[in-house]
């Protein structure tokens, strides 16, 4: 065996870098058009982000407020009184949802018969009104079907509601964090070590949601499934970009954004037939067990190999068979000997603030120090966090409206399907500005238009609402495009950077706006939503069309008005 491996060492063909990269790129292109290659990355990549979309809207199902609430008081639990007359006497007129009780002495009342007790209170409260006191004092929370929400395990209620919120706004810290952590770990160590580290992170955090008994250990669990669901995201989507060519590029970009609402359907269907939130949590955590299958059978992405010059491994996967090339390495031209005294002094040393400044922070820098760039990236600020807070709202907004939240969450699965087909068609006739204007006041004025509708019209407000998450589930797409080609080469990562940061930014407000704004008033919810996407389709016309120009590469170069952009000769 060790013989056969010299010889095969001493029979292998030089070839230089440049042509080895040559072989490898062409035969990527064949082997990324049809066959074994291309539907093997499809499906590795796409199947993970429908696990990704039982994640969306799960808070939705497993944090919902209880059906219905009461203070159970401790001195009354031996007596012969039903509910409805226990409830009748401590909650009399508070329309407090069992937060508070009347402060009685319910031991005495215990005594008594209901009628007895019902008589004797009235006359009291006529003389002189109980003071109000919290449940806690007096006995504590009781609700129907308990199992079906960890609100009731934790007591996730009445002054501690706020902590409710919790579990969406962890998930989202949880995909802010992963977002950005996992799109370096991708670019430094590859996409499918980026991928394996989601998939861990996916499992162990399903696992502690499933059986976690402290709600800390849950919020953790609930942080690991958004930063998964980013690790799972950004390196899938870049293998399919990478190593698929143009042909079928567009439609698996398309069909790998449509899985998040098919993984959303599932999720509705699952909780319909599965009620205990812990058994749902634990049969969302099961197909995730897949993952590992998926990372056995995964490659590492050729493109990415390529650039790391790993060639051998390249070579295997793309042929099938272990490499008979030897690379020669490139030689670097030899170093011309300094014959100017000038160069040969010292440099001398930058302070820190300079360094930055020219270093890691320019690119920073340079989106506010221009004041053409500085009106467009906080319009485009503006642009991502509103589209975001809307998404998001639109997504867990059920409870607000009065719906079903299995209807409810099937709907909104269903309506962004064909939202991402869409844009295609507007970006190629009506260009960037006027598509993405069009899609912000489609939304804006459907979700307004919910004011409008009596409250009583279920229906109507649904339909509104849906015809809004049809509107921003479109305009996600297509914004970012478009920001994308606003901005110069030189900053145009860290524009798009940036503006996923103020994205992040509206979706983890957005529980805060559904849960707390929305329990002041059902429509404040939509309304808020509304108003800013007007606004954002507003400004959008004070900005340049890029689809029909050519991209800029210097900062200076950077139009920020339409004048600006219509008086610009174009190249020929």
């Amino acid at each position: 065996m060790t013989q056969s491996k010299d010889n095969l060492e001493k029979t292998r063909e030089l070839i230089s870098e440049e042509s080895m990269k040559d072989l490898l790129t062409k035969q990527l292109e064949i082997v990324g058009s049809s066959g074994a290659f291309v539907w093997a990355i499809f499906f590795l990549c796409v199947t993970p982000n429908i696990l990704n979309g039982f994640h969306v809207s799960s808070y939705t199902l497993l944090g919902h407020l209880p059906e219905d609430q009461w203070c159970g008081i401790d001195e009354l639990r031996n007596s012969n009184w039903t509910l409805a007359q226990k409830r009748s006497i401590s909650e009399h007129e508070l329309n407090s949802a069992g937060c508070t009780v009347w402060d009685w002495d319910y031991q005495q009342l215990s005594q008594m018969s209901y009628e007895a007790a019902l008589n004797y209170t009235s006359r009291m409260a006529a003389i002189k009104q109980p003071t109000v006191v919290s449940c806690k004092a007096k006995g504590s929370y009781e609700y129907s079907h308990p199992e079906t929400t960890f609100v009731a395990d934790w007591e996730l209620t009445c002054e501690r509601s706020i902590q409710r919120t919790s579990a969406q706004v962890s998930l989202s810290l949880g995909k802010f964090c992963g977002s950005f952590s996992f799109g370096i770990l991708a670019d430094k160590f590859g996409r499918k070590t980026s991928f394996t580290l989601g998939a861990v992170f996916f499992v162990v955090g399903s696992i502690f949601c499933s059986f976690s008994p402290w709600y800390s250990l849950f919020l953790i669990g609930r942080f690991a499934l958004g930063a998964a669901s980013s690790g799972l995201f950004y390196p899938a989507f870049t293998m399919i970009v990478e190593n698929i060519c143009l042909k079928h590029r567009s439609w698996m970009s398309i069909a790998f954004s449509a899985s998040y609402p098919v993984g959303m359907i599932l999720l509705a269907i699952a909780g319909y037939l599965i009620q205990p939130w812990r058994y749902l949590q634990l049969a969302l955590t099961i197909p995730s067990l897949l993952l590992i299958l998926n990372c056995y059978l995964m490659n590492e992405s050729p493109r990415w190999l390529i650039t790391k010059q790993r060639y051998d491994r390249v070579y295997q996967i793309l042929f099938k068979q272990p490499s008979h090339y030897e690379v020669q390495p490139t030689v670097a031209p030899a170093t011309e000997i300094v014959s100017d005294k000038k160069t040969l002094e010292p440099i001398p040393n930058d302070s820190l603030a300079k360094k930055l400044k020219n270093g890691p922070l320019k690119s920073i820098i340079e989106l506010f120090a221009n004041p053409k760039v500085r009106k467009l990236i906080f319009t485009s600020y503006f642009m991502f966090c509103v589209t975001s807070l809307s998404y998001y709202v639109t997504a867990l907004n059920a409870a607000n409206l009065s719906v079903s939240r299995y209807l409810y969450i099937i709907a909104t699965g269903v309506v962004d399907i064909p939202s991402y087909l869409v844009p295609v068609i507007m970006l190629r006739y009506t260009g960037r500005r006027i598509t993405t204007m069009f899609l912000f006041m489609w939304t804006g004025i459907s979700l307004l238009l919910v004011l409008a509708v009596p409250a009583g019209s279920t229906t109507w407000i649904v339909a509104f609402a849906m015809l809004g998450r049809f509107g921003i589930s479109a305009t996600y797409s297509v914004v970012t495009l478009y920001t994308a080609e606003l901005y110069p080469t030189e900053i145009r990562n860290s524009a798009l950077g940036t503006c996923s940061t103020w994205a992040h930014v509206g979706s983890i407000s957005a529980p805060y706006v559904v849960d707390v704004l929305g329990a002041l008033g059902w429509y404040i919810p939509t309304t808020i939503c509304g108003c800013c996407v007007l606004v954002a389709g507003l400004l959008t016309l004070t900005l340049p069309e890029t689809g029909t120009g050519h991209l800029s590469d210097k900062v200076e170069d950077a139009p920020a008005t339409i004048e600006e952009t219509e008086s610009k000769p174009e190249k020929q």
